[in-house]
């Protein structure tokens, strides 16, 4: 399932126009990102929970140039399911 499949879908169940769905859709994704562009979790009960962790600077190396080069620090999002949505999908 993509977006405009969910987006459909919610459309349908929620008696709502397939526009004020995507909407609301993409102003949710953009205020989780913004909470976790601020070092904060967002936290959906019975779902899950979303936040940005820092790697480590790390060593790797390049196959295609033959060199290790230094990976930075960055940012990476993690979800950790929450006992619920595990029970469910488990079902």
């Amino acid at each position: 399932m993509n977006k405009q499949d969910l987006v459909r879908e919610l459309s349908q169940n929620l008696d709502m126009s397939q526009k004020a769905v995507r909407e609301t859709l993409d102003a949710l994704m953009e205020e989780i990102i913004l909470i976790m562009e601020e070092g904060e979790k967002y936290n959906q009960s019975g779902f899950g929970t979303f936040k940005a962790e820092l790697t480590n600077e790390r060593i790797s190396y390049n196959p295609v140039l033959k060199k290790r080069m230094k990976l930075p620090v960055r940012k990476k999002v993690k979800f950790r399911p929450s006992a619920k949505l595990k029970d469910k999908i488990n079902e």
